[in-house]
């Protein structure tokens, strides 16, 4: 399985600490997962990237929204278990812009995986990028049974 966390914005340059810890965090996924990051210049970019996006199996896009769902780490993993378990080849977790998902583009994302919200607070978007990316390195650890993930 692939698992892509996508996001609008550009890509931090080579000083930047935060692209430096989330490229950390999908490296560290290695050896449960194929993880990788894209970035995209707009909303609409990354969409028709997501509508190129074949396989056997239509890839999972879980959109990161304030208005999604909130999920304990624990129901992370299980729903990215999940996807593994049915044989899906893809899982985007996409992090939209500045000013949120439009309409279409929430609609797209509830129907292909969901939406997800990291909780009630505003995150910058380098923040919401590593806090996920962090988050899909727990979620393989809780799945593969590393000890990363203490309760």
């Amino acid at each position: 399985m692939q698992v892509t966390l996508a996001h609008v914005g550009g890509r931090g340059g080579a000083n930047d600490g935060y692209e430096e810890l989330v490229c950390s965090y999908l490296k560290r996924c290695a050896g449960g997962v194929k993880c990788g990051a894209e970035a995209f210049r707009s909303e609409a970019a990354l969409l028709e990237w997501l509508g190129r996006q074949k396989g056997r199996t239509e890839a999972a896009v879980m959109m990161l929204d304030g208005r999604g769902r909130q999920m304990s780490s624990e129901a992370l993993a299980e729903w990215l278990g999940t996807r593994r378990d049915e044989g899906v080849q893809q899982v985007i977790f996409a992090i939209g812009p500045a000013d949120g998902w439009s309409e279409t583009a929430r609609v797209e994302g509830k129907r292909r995986g969901g939406l997800l919200s990291l909780g009630p607070l505003t995150l910058a978007h380098q923040l919401a990028r590593l806090v996920v990316a962090e988050q899909i390195y727990r979620a393989c650890t809780i799945l593969t049974g590393h000890p990363y993930h203490r309760k």
